[in-house]
């Protein structure tokens, strides 16, 4: 993993790396509604991804957890995902098997937090090119 600046990383495979990721621990663990986004660079087509999914979000004890999905896109793409954990304390952010991958803006709230959020800024899907955060 490389900081590329104050907001962004890139995680890199390593050879012969099995599931490449990069785990940010949060200093404690939150439960509830959560709401984790974030930006995603060229992920080229054709990318060999380990499991189903670019990023993994764990409770503390990290024996439990919830696998986010992933689109094969190019250009840069905003990913938005709501789920419910207890004691979430892990998120995994994972590349492809075969070529780096940037992510930037990494932000996790509430899913109340995050429906207000969308009220102070009336034209997010504007700024974010027209590429909301999937509900799901």
């Amino acid at each position: 993993m490389q900081h590329v600046d104050p907001d962004g990383m890139i995680v890199t495979p390593n050879s012969g790396a099995v599931n490449p990721a990069a785990v940010i621990r949060l200093c404690e663990p939150v439960s509830g509604d959560l709401h984790l986004n974030f930006w995603v660079s060229q992920v080229p087509e054709g990318s060999r991804w380990h499991e189903n999914g670019i990023c993994y979000v764990s409770n503390a004890a990290n024996n439990w957890g919830v696998p986010l999905p992933h689109d094969n896109t190019s250009g840069n793409t905003f990913l938005g995902f709501d789920f419910q954990l207890d004691d979430a304390q892990h998120i995994q952010l994972k590349c492809p098997l075969n070529h780096p991958l940037r992510f930037s803006a990494i932000n996790l709230m509430t899913q109340a937090d995050w429906k207000e959020y969308k009220k102070l800024v009336p034209k997010m899907d504007a700024l974010y090119g027209g590429l909301m955060p999937l509900q799901n």
